[in-house]
This record gives structure tokens, C-alpha cells and sequence, in this order.
């Protein structure tokens, strides 16, 4: 077993990657919409046959908006996440993790993953709220010189409210950040803590690795079965601790019944949830990796 550091992630590879497999699961959304449209459209009185085929012809354009839309914004997003990545590794370290024969991730180590991720995550933020900033400072003098052309006396009201709304754009900018961060770092550390904990006994992920030359691997498969188990173990423990706290309120106020439902629920749900969602999603970036090329990552 081998303690590695993941310096940097070349950003184009990695770009294209993300968002082709946001396409992908865009496309199969739009897909799902478009058969609910068509059960409902059929299932309409013919009074208002029509209205059915309008909701499925929007469903229909929606097969190429959604997955064109969700891919353009994903380049977008994948980009800043590598390329802040990048540029904060060197001042707070990588992801960590510990390989078996390079391709068993066997554990995380917690904090400095978690720094790094939730740092990313916190800057990003920061980028988000600096640009929604000034479309809501446009937002609101629309609004105000609508408000003022309307009603003149509404002047002084309306500026009390743009000062309000300056003061809250401001601790947004601020605010926004810190507390992704913090909740990021917490959530991050809780799912490798459990991955640390369950990897050992169910199974960890497992990767294709090869060189690529010039200090670069190259992510060349990920085996779906194995990293839907420990996804899915690790979503089923947080839907059991979730469900326990609501079996608690429920049994206090007397729902049993129901409170047991809900852990349930939740428990098995989020499994099956969290299992198909990412081994599907492991059998795409298996099927694109040769095709659009795999992510490449600087591992030392």
C-alpha cells in the first residue's frame, strides 16, 4: 500500500469528461420527462388533447436543449474545478489516498482531502457570487425605476430597499464562501470516514491506471460494481442515521408506523439510489475514455 498525493488534473481532459457524462445523464432525464409527458398526454380528456401535445413536443425539444444546455454549463464549471485545484495544491496539498498495486483506493486521508475539496468548492462559490452580483444589482434598478415611474412617491422606499439589498449582496459575496466551506469540509470528512471504514469490509474502489508519460496517469477505467457498492454503502449509512433521527421524532409524537417507513425509505433508497448512480456513471466514463480520451492526473 502506497500513500499518493494527486498534485494537479490536466484541465481539458478532464473538462471534456465531466461534461460529456453530463450530457449523457441530461440526455437520459429529457428521455424519462419525454415518456412521463406522453403517459400524461394520453391519459388527458380530448378536450385538451391539445395542451398534451404541447407538454410533448416541449418534452421532444427538450432531448437536445437539456443535454446541449447542461454540457456547455458543465464545461464552464469542470474547467474552474480543475484549474482552482490546480492552483491551490501547492499551497494546501492534494487529495490523498492510499493504492494497493495502483488500482485499489484503499482509504482517504481525511483532513487534507477534505481541505483541498471543500476549498475548491468555497472559491468556486466565491466566483458564482461575484458574477450573480451585479445581475442582481441590474435586477433591482429595473425594478426601481419601474417602481419610481409607476408610483413617483415610492422613491425613498425603494432606496431603503436597494441599500438592504447592496448590505445583503455584500455578506453574500462573504458569507456564501465560508459557510460552503465549512460545510463541505464536514460532509466531505463524514463520507471519507466512512468510506475509510467500510472499504475494508465491503469493497474499495477499484481503477485502470497507466502512464502516460511526463509524471501523468491516466484514468483508464473504473470498475462500476465496486464503486456502486461503496457509494451506495456509504449513502446507505447517512439515510440510517437521517432515518433514526426521524424514527426518534415520530416515535415521540407517536408515528411508529411511520417513523419505521421512513428509515426504510431511506436507508434502502438512498442505496439504490447512490449504486445506480454511479456505476452507471462509471460505465459511461468506461465507454468515452477511449473514445474522448480519459482523465489524466499528476500523482506523486
Amino acid at each position: 500500500m502506497e500513500l499518493k498525493e494527486i498534485k494537479s488534473v490536466r484541465v481539458v481532459p478532464y473538462t471534456i469528461m465531466n461534461s460529456s457524462i453530463g450530457a449523457i445523464w441530461a440526455f437520459i432525464f429529457a428521455l424519462l420527462i419525454l415518456i412521463f409527458a406522453g403517459a400524461i398526454s394520453s391519459a388527458l380528456p380530448a378536450e385538451v388533447r391539445s395542451l398534451g401535445g404541447i407538454i410533448t413536443g416541449i418534452s421532444v425539444v427538450g432531448l437536445v436543449v437539456l443535454p446541449v444546455g447542461v454540457f456547455l454549463l458543465s464545461i464552464v464549471e469542470s474547467f474552474l474545478r480543475a484549474y482552482i485545484y490546480n492552483g491551490l495544491t501547492p499551497r494546501l496539498g492534494g487529495i490523498k489516498l492510499a493504492l494497493t498495486g495502483m488500482e485499489k483506493v484503499e482509504s482517504f486521508d481525511i483532513v487534507s482531502t477534505s481541505l483541498i475539496l471543500s476549498a475548491v468548492a468555497a472559491l468556486l462559490n466565491l466566483i458564482y457570487q461575484l458574477l450573480a452580483a451585479p445581475l442582481q444589482w441590474i435586477f433591482f434598478n429595473t425594478v426601481a425605476n419601474i417602481a419610481k415611474t409607476v408610483e413617483p412617491s415610492a422613491v425613498s422606499s425603494m432606496a431603503a430597499v436597494g441599500s438592504a439589498t447592496a448590505l445583503g449582496t455584500v455578506i453574500n459575496i462573504v458569507l456564501t464562501p465560508v459557510m460552503t466551506f465549512i460545510a463541505s469540509f464536514v460532509i466531505i470528512a463524514i463520507g471519507l470516514l466512512l468510506y475509510n471504514f467500510l472499504a475494508p469490509r465491503i469493497t474499495p474502489i477499484k481503477l485502470k491506471l497507466s502512464d502516460f508519460g511526463e509524471g501523468l496517469v491516466s484514468i483508464d477505467g473504473i470498475e462500476a460494481i465496486p464503486l456502486g457498492l461503496i457509494t451506495g454503502s456509504i449513502a446507505a449509512v447517512l439515510g440510517l442515521i437521517v432515518g433514526l433521527i426521524a424514527l426518534i421524532i415520530l416515535a415521540i409524537a407517536g408515528e411508529y408506523t411511520a417513523g419505521i417507513l421512513i428509515l426504510v425509505a431511506l436507508t434502502v433508497g438512498a442505496f439504490i439510489w447512490a449504486f445506480i448512480a454511479y456505476a452507471v456513471t462509471a460505465v459511461f466514463y468506461n465507454v468515452l475514455a477511449p473514445r474522448i480520451g480519459a482523465v489524466q492526473i499528476r500523482l506523486e
